[in-house]
Formats: structure tokens, C-alpha cells, sequence
């Protein structure tokens, strides 16, 4: 199985090829299974596709979304991950779309893991895993250097959902996060990310070199990832 890459020659194509892409696959896969689940990713990254696919008509009803990772704040508040999904791509056609969030009542996430990870368990093999990346080649919540990192990095790991602290990351240091071993229980993972700083942290891991989450992720043969970049 080899990886996938579809690189743009600017942001606008980008998002129009990936809205054009998912929007196939997720009617692909209703048609077949009667149903799809969306793992998204948060922060600023994919606002127009989110803007894009909530007018995009898709048998709606019969798809699922939830996150790759959440800030620990309250859903209601515009640093959450819950907010923007709710705020960019729930509405207009995709109104109709199922969703369930990361965020519990206990003081830290993981506190919550053990409670969201049996909420989401319905929704996997996630149908697509959609992530951003990080100027430091974090992926979802799996920030190098966060307490709880290393064990929820580890693709081997049988927890599919953890908390970390990371002291040095916007909007929450605390944060909920897909395990790499959840991420990896996707039948497809997608990154879009943005930049020539980004692509040299991606061509990097594609080679086996780094200590990014991103190598981890471009040298397992188990789950197919495709990459969507623009500069």
C-alpha cells in the first residue's frame, strides 16, 4: 500500500479539490454501508472546507462526525474544537449531520478518556480521519514534549483516546486527543496542511527521518494517508 499526495497550486484549489474528494468518497460510502463516520480536525486550517462541505448536499443524515482532538474548555466556547464544527460545517445542508464530542465534566481530559473513547467507539473504523499539522509536526492533539505524549504516540498503544498537558499549546495546555493507535483506526486518513515550512516537516517523515508524529504516521503500511498541500 503506498501513500497518496495531491498538491495544489494555490489554497482556493486546494480546498475545492478536497471538498470534490470527500464529497465522492462519503457518497461512496453511504451507498455501500448505508452510513459514515468523519474523525475532524480543529484550529484554523480547515475553515473553508468545513464552510464548503456544510453546503455541499450529502446524504447528511446519514453521517457522523466527531474530533481528532478538543481543547479542554467548555463546547460553548470559541477556543473549542466542538465550536468551530459547529460553527462552519453544521449547518445549511450539513444540518442534518450526527454529532458527538470529546468533551466530559471531569476536571482534566484525561480524566474523560476512558468516558469518550466508549462514546466514539460506534463511530470506528472512522470512514476518514481528517488532520491538520502543527509547525512542530504535531498531529491532532500529540504534541512532542506534552506529558502523556509518548504513550499516546506510541502506534502499538491499545487506548484509542487520551488526555495530555502541554504547557506551551494555544487555547488550552489541556487537551483530549485521538491516540496515533486511534488516528490509525481509519479506513483512510487525510492531512491538509498549508506552507513550505510544513512541507519540508512532511517530506522529512516520508523519508523515516525526524521525531514528528507525522514519520510514525507515513511509515505504517496499515492505514492509507493521503496528502493535500498547497503552498
Amino acid at each position: 500500500m503506498t501513500h497518496e499526495e495531491s498538491f495544489f497550486l494555490d489554497r482556493k484549489r486546494l480546498f475545492a479539490g478536497l471538498c470534490t474528494d470527500m464529497t465522492e468518497r462519503l457518497t461512496a460510502t453511504v451507498q455501500k454501508r448505508r452510513k459514515a463516520s468523519l474523525a475532524l480536525a480543529g484550529g484554523t486550517t480547515p475553515g473553508p472546507l468545513y464552510e464548503a462541505l456544510s453546503n455541499t448536499p450529502l446524504p447528511w443524515a446519514k453521517i457522523t462526525c466527531t474530533l481528532t482532538d478538543e481543547r479542554w474548555v467548555s463546547p460553548a466556547d470559541p477556543a473549542s474544537n466542538e465550536y468551530l464544527i459547529r460553527d462552519t460545517l453544521l449547518r445549511r445542508r450539513a444540518a442534518d449531520a450526527g454529532f458527538v464530542g470529546f468533551k466530559t465534566n471531569h476536571a482534566k481530559a484525561s480524566g474523560g478518556a476512558a468516558t469518550t473513547e466508549k462514546r466514539i467507539a460506534p463511530l470506528m473504523p472512522f470512514d476518514i480521519c481528517l488532520l491538520g499539522m502543527g509547525p512542530d509536526g504535531h498531529i491532532a492533539s500529540l504534541i512532542p514534549g506534552a506529558e502523556g505524549y509518548a504513550a499516546a504516540a506510541d502506534p502499538a498503544g491499545s487506548r484509542k483516546v487520551a488526555g495530555v498537558h502541554a504547557p506551551g499549546a494555544a487555547g488550552s495546555p489541556e487537551r483530549m486527543t485521538l491516540t496515533l493507535a486511534g488516528i490509525l483506526s481509519s479506513r483512510r486518513v487525510v492531512m491538509l496542511f498549508m506552507g513550505q515550512d510544513k512541507l519540508a516537516i512532511y517530506n522529512e517523515a516520508k523519508e523515516g527521518r525526524g521525531e514528528s508524529p507525522v514519520r510514525d504516521l507515513l511509515q505504517q503500511k496499515k492505514t492509507p494517508v493521503h496528502a493535500f498541500w498547497a503552498p
